[in-house]
């Protein structure tokens, strides 16, 4: 298995085929050339408005299916990537969560300090 598909998957099982793949994961730089990490916070407009811009930013397609994982046994959220873009307070709401892409094309990671990192998976890179 190479997707996030199967509707029977479990947190722990997202996280395992992540893991396996996490070799080919390329951080975005962040606030500056030194990390990954931006703020990502909803607590008022300006700082949602700034957020909706880096999401946008990513240039993602608005109809990419997204699997959302918060805690290892915690039951799999699903949406499409326009629902968060309407709406980040759907998944930004203080509580750690990674956000993947159904065929593993990119990775979301957002922590409990409104912080968040995006990253791509860059498979051709390792093929020789």
């Amino acid at each position: 298995m190479s997707n996030l598909r199967n509707r029977d998957l479990r947190a722990r099982d997202v996280n395992k085929l992540a893991t396996y793949k996490s070799e080919w994961l390329h951080w975005d730089t962040g606030c500056d050339n030194t990390n990954e990490w931006v703020i990502a916070s909803v607590s008022d407009r300006e700082h949602c408005q700034k957020l909706k811009n880096w999401l946008l930013s990513k240039n993602i397609e608005e109809t990419a299916e997204v699997v959302a994982v918060t805690l290892v046994d915690a039951a799999l959220s699903r949406y499409k990537w326009s629902e968060i873009l309407e709406n980040p307070n759907r998944v930004f709401q203080g509580v750690s969560f990674k956000l993947y892409e159904i065929n593993f094309k990119w990775h979301l990671e957002y922590a409990e300090q409104e912080v968040a990192r995006f990253g791509r998976y860059e498979y051709r890179k390792h093929i020789k």
